[in-house]
């Protein structure tokens, strides 16, 4: 007998810091090449690891009471 899946779903947060070299004859121009995606991006740092559950399936729902309505 097959046993029907079900879906789990994660969040998972990811920090990463990139360094990027630009050549460019001035600062504006620099940050015109950087910001259309130009230069030489390299990977210097990363954090990651804050995942959660954010759905669940086997936990229970909380069911709600009538009493205070």
């Amino acid at each position: 007998m097959t046993t029907k899946k079900k879906e789990y779903i994660f969040s998972n947060f990811v920090c990463i810091t990139e360094e990027t070299d630009v050549m460019a004859n001035s600062y504006e121009e620099a940050v015109d090449i950087f910001l259309a995606g130009g230069g030489n991006t390299d990977e210097v740092d990363s954090n990651g690891g804050d995942w959660e559950c954010i759905s669940n399936p086997d936990e229970d729902t909380e069911e709600v009471s009538d009493e205070n309505i």
